[in-house]
């Protein structure tokens, strides 16, 4: 015979068990009916592209079910919803229903930093719900560049850059970064501007210097500039220049 404590109730073992039962089957029940949707979990993307996801529901799915709602997330706000084609200038939404079941696809243009992201995708049935997601990655971008050789210093600006890369200075075959300085900041877009310089030695101008940038998360540089008498910057000050000797010359 069972003992009864003295802090508390007498409970029988038999209820013990069977609310342990109650409660792994209703688990499994609950693990059972969730569905996964057929979505894509990884998505790469350069800046300025266009995305497309693309999400499916099996006939399997949603046979035998009236369809509550479906429709594509981020950032907890609904971007896209089945049977309402939304048109903007950032978002393209468009529902499908074939054959083989039914299919949201968003698309999402000119793709900036702010866009990445794990998107959600939900579908809700009258007896049932079921979801996928996909995460978009931005990487390798870079807009433009300025690079100068001035005030003792040799200088690269790197904008609309991101991941945030790092700057790699070289003069001739000597590896120069430990004597750089390199400053970042971000813009509301989520873009780096990327500036870096290091002090010239006049000693040893004749060698030219070298900025690049390296991105960490793919592993390998995605611009490389000269810094030198022969720079941009330096060549269109000389053409200036001459053409204004010239034109003394002939008047």
């Amino acid at each position: 015979m069972a003992a009864r404590s003295s802090c508390g109730p007498w409970i029988h073992p038999g209820l013990v068990y069977a609310s342990i039962i109650w409660v792994t089957v209703a688990v499994s029940i609950s693990v059972c009916d969730c569905k996964t949707l057929d979505t894509k979990p990884k998505v790469f993307s350069d800046c300025g592209k266009n995305v497309t996801l693309t999400c499916n529901a099996s006939t399997s799915v949603v046979q035998d079910s009236k369809l509550m709602k479906f429709e594509w997330q981020f950032k907890n706000t609904t971007l896209c919803q089945y049977e309402q084609n939304n048109f903007t200038s950032k978002i393209q939404c468009k529902g499908a229903n074939t054959t083989s079941g039914l299919s949201l696809t968003l698309t999402i243009r000119n793709i900036t930093p702010t866009d990445e992201g794990v998107y959600h995708c939900k579908l809700h049935l009258s007896r049932e719900a079921a979801n996928g997601q996909s995460h978009i990655k931005v990487e390798d971008c870079l807009g433009s560049t300025h690079e100068s050789l001035d005030n003792g210093n040799a200088s690269c600006t790197f904008d609309s850059v991101y991941p945030s890369g790092v700057v790699h200075w070289y003069q001739g075959d000597s590896n120069i970064t430990n004597a750089s300085k390199t400053h970042e900041k971000q813009d509301k877009d989520g873009f780096y501007r990327v500036m870096s310089e290091v002090p010239v030695k006049i000693e040893n101008h004749s060698q030219p210097y070298n900025c690049s940038l390296w991105m960490p998360s793919t592993n390998r540089y995605i611009f490389s500039q000269l810094v030198s008498l022969g720079s941009k910057g330096q060549l269109q000050w000389i053409c200036i220049t001459m053409g204004i000797l010239m034109r003394s010359f002939i008047i």
